[in-house]
């Protein structure tokens, strides 16, 4: 049975999440389960000029998330994907695609890929967000294939290590948006109801400065309809 330590930086359904996706690793690794999706995100930015082109984003590196997990670049798998070329909203499989991936390869230790938004209101919206910085997250759904975990010094799982891995899908994701460039967003006019759709949990205010936490989680909880408007 693999023994792991989960940072206490996380919430209680993401450490239930990742206690589980560590089981399915390891049932996947003795021949008793078929090999786990995986949904990462990082801080892996948003190519997004002014002009009238095509957003490109580095969907993916080689540097260790906040729960020292690392995907090697020379491991993706992209034949399925170049396939069915989907970005999607938040990893949601039940919603219509906001857009495809018109280009996607390796360069070094990045994963990039070029995205063309469906003409939709809801996937212009997002466009218009990623070209303002107001979104700068772009986050991969794998399968995961080969993978070592990456041991602490107790001997617990410290991290998982994916060294070949299946691309299925890019997501574009609102966590962890930048609260700074929201707040400036709200102060300047954007019309809240077109964050609704973009915001459905709470941002934790280990993540927003003290100046700006109350008024950024406020106004989130509001469009959650957490309180009355």
């Amino acid at each position: 049975m693999v023994s792991y330590e989960v940072s206490t930086g996380v919430s209680e359904r993401e450490r239930w999440e990742r206690e589980r996706l560590l089981e399915s690793l390891e049932a996947y690794r003795r021949g008793l389960a078929d090999a786990p999706v995986v949904q990462r995100f990082s801080m892996c930015r948003a190519v997004a000029p002014n002009e009238d082109r095509p957003l490109t984003v580095v969907a993916s590196d080689e540097s260790a998330d906040r729960l020292g997990d690392v995907v090697r670049a020379g491991g993706w798998d992209l034949d399925a994907y170049k396939h069915n070329p989907v970005f999607l909203w938040a990893h949601d499989y039940t919603r219509t695609p906001i857009g495809r991936s018109s280009w996607v390869g390796v360069d070094g230790s990045k994963l990039l890929a070029t995205v063309e938004f469906a003409p939709t209101a809801f996937a212009q919206e997002v466009e218009l967000l990623y070209r303002q910085r107001f979104l700068r997250a772009v986050s991969v759904g794998f399968r995961a294939r080969e993978f070592s975990f990456r041991k602490g010094r107790d001997g617990s799982v410290d991290g998982v290590e994916y060294t070949r891995q299946e691309l299925l899908e890019l997501s574009a994701v609102p966590v962890p948006a930048n609260p700074h460039a929201l707040a400036k967003a709200l102060e300047g006019g954007l019309e809240t109801p077109r964050l609704r759709p973009l915001f459905t949990f709470d941002l934790p205010a280990s993540c927003i400065a003290p100046e700006d936490a109350q008024r950024v989680l406020s106004e989130l909880r509001r469009l959650r309809g957490l309180v009355s408007a």
